[in-house]
């Protein structure tokens, strides 16, 4: 699929639409019609260069992906402090 980016002449975008069948605005606006990488967003558009260019950034992670981690660092955490203390009594 096909993203529209509507921006002005600063290269701030307005609008993003992703669709199979955008239709192309017709004179007086400045607009782009790209294809987003995976696991990118279209931070703005380098108006520093002909054609202009959409500059990508990594997507956020989702609230879910970062709790996800969370859960991962503390499973991690508690199976290190299993152990030590599983160390301690044998030494005991």
């Amino acid at each position: 699929m096909k993203t529209l980016v509507i921006y002005d002449n600063v290269g701030y975008i307005y609008l993003q639409l992703t669709s199979d069948d955008n239709r192309i605005p017709q004179g007086g606006i400045n607009y782009l019609e790209v294809e987003v990488p995976g696991g990118k967003i279209i931070k703005s558009i380098d108006i520093s260069v002909t054609p202009n260019e959409p500059i990508y950034e990594d997507m956020p992670k989702s609230e879910l992906e970062l709790l996800k981690e969370q859960v991962d660092n503390l499973t991690e955490a508690n199976a290190e402090l299993t152990s030590i203390v599983a160390m301690e009594k044998n030494n005991a």
